[in-house]
């Protein structure tokens, strides 16, 4: 078995669990990632580009999302809600290779608050551990991130503890949170 990064086409790649389908990102997902983009939480916790515009927004669900799936370095998965195809999050893991990844993710404004996150977390997890024989899944989020933390701790995630001046963020390094979820861990069912 090895551990590098495969490529995977995303063709074959969806998830339905309940009340959310999850499936790569689609060119027609422009103006929804462009829509829940704009929101102040996601350009103040993530690194979407600020200000986020339609150009951003194609290069990523037309470009970026689809290079990493081809490379096998990504696997960013748009998250729907499975009745009526709404957006209402995105979760990707990221930086595939030698059995790790990272897991990165926002929630649009309608979203928040509903548990939608936590279980897309743990439907991508329990997916990177079975499909792509992850052993370790790692999380990040800039100290003072409570919500991000929130959902990590709530899927599973062991809190491992605090990297200072280590994540860039807007030009500046930024103290981070580090988490991890392992193989043998029980994420979110």
């Amino acid at each position: 078995m090895s551990l590098d990064a495969t490529p995977v086409d995303p063709a074959g790649v969806s998830l339905t669990a309940g009340r959310l389908h999850l499936r790569p990102w689609e060119p027609a997902d422009a103006d929804a990632v462009r829509a829940a983009c704009q929101d102040p939480e996601v350009q103040r916790w993530t690194t979407v580009p600020a200000p986020y515009g339609r150009t951003d927004a194609e290069t990523y669900v037309g470009t970026h999302s689809p290079a990493q799936w081809r490379n096998g370095t990504g696997a960013p998965f748009a998250v729907l809600d499975a009745t009526d195809g709404a957006l209402l999050a995105s979760v990707a893991l990221m930086s595939i290779g030698d059995g790790l990844a990272e897991i990165g993710y926002w929630a649009a404004p309608a979203a928040r608050g509903q548990g939608v996150v936590t279980e897309a977390v743990g439907v991508v997890c329990r997916w990177g551990f079975a499909a792509r024989s992850l052993q370790r899944v790692t999380w990040l989020a800039e100290v003072g991130n409570a919500p991000s933390r929130r959902v990590a701790e709530k899927a599973g995630f062991t809190v491992e503890g605090t990297l200072r001046s280590y994540l860039p963020h807007r030009g500046r390094l930024v103290d981070a949170w580090i988490g991890a979820l392992l193989a043998g861990d029980q994420p979110l069912r």
